[in-house]
């Protein structure tokens, strides 16, 4: 008799725990079902982040602001000497010179010559490139998709794109729409001033072999309405179109000048619902699910600091 109790508290133990397994189950696939907005607008305040005013940076154009985010764990030498430059007026009056149509816009300085150079202060015009930094990255990692065609794995590094190559533990930023990348030549120490921003489709193919170290948070339709070139040779017909009147780190800034931004957290919950949710998009108007999404495909969700008004108000 007291094994058969056994047995019966056994199985009723095992159907207990297969029902609390379904309503798991059950309670995951309802927050999927919400959509990326609804995910979004559900999530703590504790998830979301306010942007460090010393790696943001404000591209003034004529149209308007450009706000920029630098990664400096990725590409720490760019981040600081792209700073030091802008902070010694290098990028002030130039322009956006090759700005090709579904690829990147192009700009900074043009130098005939090394006497156009002006003498630095600190920093240099060339940096060695960052392709990659090889880094565990911990709990500030969030891994995605193991089938992207370009890396052994993507994910998102503090709300950036990343990929990385699972051998040898190297991880880079993405060329995604609105990456902040480094020109160069074929030299691999030859960038230093050619800022580009991706205004196109995700431009993969070019991870690995230029330096990416930041990304536009607000401000894109300024750069998409940069007049285009009209080939690969696209200073001649930009001059004096596409001006940069100056570019500002954050941090220099009167605080009542700053605009504060807040991003959501790639390691919070709702990131990674998001995340779910962008895979499979419920709304009545879908009729297939492809249980997919590539990492440069998920919007970075951005409000303004909650106490903050929009400038105007």
């Amino acid at each position: 008799m007291k094994l058969l109790n056994l047995l019966c508290s056994i199985i009723f133990l095992s159907a207990c725990s297969t029902h609390e397994a379904k309503q798991l189950d059950s309670i995951l696939r309802a927050e999927v079902k919400l959509s990326p907005a609804e995910v979004v607008a559900n999530s703590n305040d504790n998830e979301w982040r306010l942007l460090d005013a010393e790696n943001t940076l404000y591209l003034i154009l004529e149209t308007g602001v450009v706000i920029i985010e630098m990664l400096p764990l990725i590409a720490p030498k760019h981040v600081e000497n792209t700073k030091a430059l802008i902070r010694q007026g290098i990028f002030d009056n130039t322009q956006f010179y090759r700005v090709l149509d579904g690829f990147v816009a192009q700009g900074g300085p043009m130098f005939e010559s090394e006497s156009d150079k002006k003498t630095l202060v600190y920093g240099q015009y060339n940096v060695p490139s960052e392709l990659t930094v090889t880094k565990e990255w911990g709990g500030d990692y969030i891994s995605f998709d193991s089938q992207d065609g370009y890396a052994d794995e993507t994910g998102y590094l503090k709300s950036f794109p990343v990929g990385r190559d699972l051998k040898t533990g190297e991880s880079w930023l993405l060329h995604c729409y609105g990456a902040l990348g480094m020109g160069r030549a074929n030299e691999l120490d030859s960038g230093g001033t050619e800022l580009y921003i991706v205004n196109g489709h995700a431009q993969r193919y070019l991870d690995r072999n230029v330096t990416v170290f930041g990304r536009v948070i607000d401000g894109m339709p300024h750069i998409q309405a940069l007049q285009r070139s009209s080939d690969l040779n696209g200073p001649v017909d930009l001059t004096g179109e596409n001006m940069i009147k100056s570019i500002r780190v954050a941090a220099d800034m009167p605080l009542e000048e700053q605009i504060l931004i807040e991003v959501l957290k790639s390691n919070s919950q709702s990131f990674a619902h998001l995340l779910e949710a962008r895979k499979n998009r419920t709304a009545d108007w879908f009729v297939h699910q492809h249980d997919y999404m590539d990492a440069c495909g998920v919007p970075l969700p951005v409000r303004l600091k909650k106490d903050e008004k929009p400038k105007g108000e």
